[in-house]
C-alpha cells in the first residue's frame, strides 16, 4: 500500500459504528482501571487528561499500528511478514514514546510506588514506561490482527467496485442497441417518402453510434462529450420530424469540463422525443436546461408533447439509467418524472461539490 492510501483507508475505517464502539469499551475500562490504580492526582488539569487518555490511546492504536503492517510503497496490499514487523517494532517505539512524553504526569511517580527488580536492585518504575511495557506488545498484536482484516475489507471492497463498474459498463452497453433500434424504427418511414433524407439521416446515425460506443465505454466523461452525443441524436431526429420539433438548449459553457458518469442526458432525451413529441401529430418543443445549485447541478429535458400519462411505466431507456443511478456511490442522483402544466419535465438532480 501506498502513503497516500492511509488518509482514505483511515477514514473508511472511523466511519464504522463499530470502531467507535471499541474506542468507547476500551476507553471506559482503561479510565476506570487508572483512577483505580493511580491517585494523587498533581494539577486541576489532570483529571480531565486521566480520563481522556485511554481513549485516545486506543484511537492511536486503531489508526496507526496497523500502518507499519500494511505500508508497501507500491500497489502490493501488505508487506511481507519480516518487514512488516521490523517496521512496526520501529513504529510503534516512535509513536508511543512521542504520545507517552506528551502524556500529562507521566514522568512522575503518583499513587503507590511499582518497582522493577533488575539484577538484585529495585528500579521506581514510572507510570509512562508503565504504558510503554503494556502498550508496546499489545500494538504490535493489533497491528498485525487489524492489517490483515483492512487487507480482506479492501480486497472485499475492491471486488464490489469491479462488480459495480461491471454493471454499469453492461447497462451502458445495454443502452446503446436500445438507441439504435428506436432511431432506425423512427426512420424507415423516411425510406418511402424522402430517400434522400433516409440517406442523410443514416450517415448522420453512423456517426452518432460511433460516438455512442466512444462514450459509452467510460465510467465518466466532461459533459461536452454528452452534449454533442445528444446534438447528433437530435440532428437525425430533425431530419425525421421536421418542424414538429423545435430544440431549445439552455447550456452553460462552464459545464462542459465537468465530468460525470456518461449517458445521463441522452436518455432523457430520447425519452421526451419517443413518448412526447413524436406521437403527438403537431409535434412540440424540447427544452433542455442545466443550471447550478447549492448543492450540485439540476439537468431538466422538458417537453411539450403529448402529456405524461398516468399508468406510465419506465421503458428501457428510463429503467436503464434508474438502473446505473442506483449502482452509484452516495449521495447518488435523484431522477423525477412530473408534469407542470402543459409540459412533461424530467428532472436530475446531481450531487457536486463546488470549490470553495
Amino acid at each position: 500500500m501506498r502513503l497516500c492510501d492511509f488518509p482514505t483507508t483511515t477514514r473508511t475505517k472511523f466511519q464504522s459504528p463499530a470502531t467507535w464502539g471499541v474506542i468507547l469499551g476500551y476507553g471506559m475500562l482503561w479510565a476506570l482501571f487508572r483512577f483505580v490504580l493511580f491517585t494523587g492526582i498533581p494539577s486541576m488539569f489532570a483529571p480531565a487528561a486521566e480520563f481522556l487518555l485511554p481513549f485516545l490511546l486506543v484511537i492511536g492504536m486503531l489508526a496507526l499500528a496497523p500502518l507499519p503492517w500494511l505500508w508497501t510503497g507500491d500497489e502490493r496490499k501488505q508487506a511481507p511478514p519480516l518487514r512488516g514487523f521490523l517496521q512496526s517494532l520501529f513504529w510503534n517505539a516512535l509513536w508511543l514514546g512521542i504520545f507517552i512524553g506528551l502524556t500529562p504526569g507521566s514522568h512522575t511517580q503518583s499513587g503507590p510506588q511499582v518497582y522493577l527488580r533488575l539484577v538484585g536492585n529495585a528500579f521506581p518504575l514510572r507510570p509512562g514506561w508503565g504504558m510503554l511495557f503494556l502498550n508496546y506488545p499489545l500494538a504490535l498484536l493489533l497491528g498485525w490482527f487489524l492489517a490483515g482484516k483492512e487487507r480482506a475489507e479492501a480486497s472485499e471492497r475492491g471486488l464490489r467496485e469491479l462488480a459495480g463498474r461491471s454493471r454499469t459498463q453492461a447497462l451502458q452497453a445495454q443502452l446503446n442497441p436500445h438507441v439504435l433500434f428506436n432511431v432506425l424504427g423512427g426512420l424507415t418511414e423516411l425510406v418511402h417518402e424522402d430517400p434522400d433524407a433516409a440517406e442523410e439521416a443514416l450517415v448522420g446515425l453512423v456517426e452518432m453510434y460511433r460516438e455512442l460506443m466512444r462514450h459509452g465505454a467510460s465510467l465518466r466523461a466532461p459533459l461536452a462529450h454528452e452534449r454533442s452525443l445528444v446534438s447528433r441524436y437530435l440532428g437525425i431526429e430533425a431530419i425525421r420530424l421536421g418542424a414538429r420539433l423545435q430544440v431549445h438548449w439552455q447550456w452553460p459553457d462552464w459545464a462542459d469540463p465537468l465530468e460525470l458518469p456518461p449517458l445521463l442526458l441522452l436518455p432523457l432525451v430520447e425519452n421526451a422525443i419517443k413518448h412526447g413529441i413524436a406521437p403527438q401529430p403537431e409535434g412540440g418543443a424540447l427544452q433542455i436546461e442545466l443550471t447550478r445549485t447549492p448543492t450540485g447541478l439540476l439537468l431538466r429535458v422538458a417537453n411539450g408533447g403529448r402529456p405524461l400519462k398516468a399508468e406510465y411505466q419506465s421503458g428501457t431507456g428510463l429503467g436503464n439509467l434508474k438502473e446505473r443511478l442506483e449502482l452509484l456511490p452516495a449521495p447518488r442522483p435523484v431522477l423525477r418524472l412530473e408534469t407542470e402544466g402543459a409540459w412533461t419535465v424530467a428532472q436530475l438532480e446531481l450531487p457536486w461539490r463546488w470549490p470553495a
